[in-house]
C-alpha cells in the first residue's frame, strides 16, 4: 500500500479519496469534508502530515501556485513520472492534464537555447480552461 507504515482507517480513507479523484487536484479541506461525510473525523494536522509523507514517497504531487495560497494534491499512478513532464490545470474544475508528448521536449529545448532557462517539470503547471469548461462557458 502506498504510504506504508501502519495503515489506519483514516489513512486508507484518505488514499481511497485521492485515488478516486486522481483526475484532478484536491485540497486538505476536500479530504476533511470527505472524511467527515464518511464518519471518520481526523485532525487536519494529521491529514497534512500524511499528505506530506505521500508527497515525499511520490504517491501524490503537491502543487502550490503562489506563496501563501492553499496547496493542492493529486494522486499519481505508479510509473507516471510526473517529475518528467509539465501539467495543465483547469482553473474552473481543477482537472490536471499531463503533457507527456514529444512536443514538450521541443519547448524545453527552445526555452533553454533561446532564453537560457531550464524547465523544472516537477510541480510545473500551466493554468487555463479545459475543453469541457470552455464549452460550458461558451454555452453560458
Amino acid at each position: 500500500m502506498a504510504g506504508n507504515g501502519y495503515a489506519t482507517t483514516s489513512r486508507k480513507k484518505i488514499l481511497e479519496y485521492l485515488m478516486a479523484n486522481s483526475d484532478r487536484t484536491v485540497t486538505v479541506t476536500d479530504i476533511d469534508q470527505y472524511l467527515k461525510k464518511h464518519d471518520n473525523e481526523v485532525n487536519i494536522t494529521t491529514i497534512y502530515r500524511y499528505l506530506d509523507k505521500l508527497a515525499k514517497e511520490g504517491t501524490v504531487m503537491k502543487y502550490v501556485a503562489e506563496k501563501g495560497s492553499q496547496a493542492v494534491y493529486q494522486y499519481v499512478e505508479m510509473g507516471h513520472h510526473c517529475e518528467e513532464h509539465l501539467h495543465l490545470k483547469c482553473v474552473s474544475c481543477g482537472c490536471i492534464i499531463h503533457l507527456e508528448c514529444a512536443f514538450m521536449d521541443e519547448i524545453a529545448e527552445h526555452v533553454l537555447k533561446d532564453h537560457g532557462f531550464t524547465l523544472q517539470c516537477k510541480n510545473s503547471i500551466i493554468y487555463g480552461l479545459c475543453m469541457e469548461c470552455r464549452k460550458k462557458q461558451d454555452r453560458e
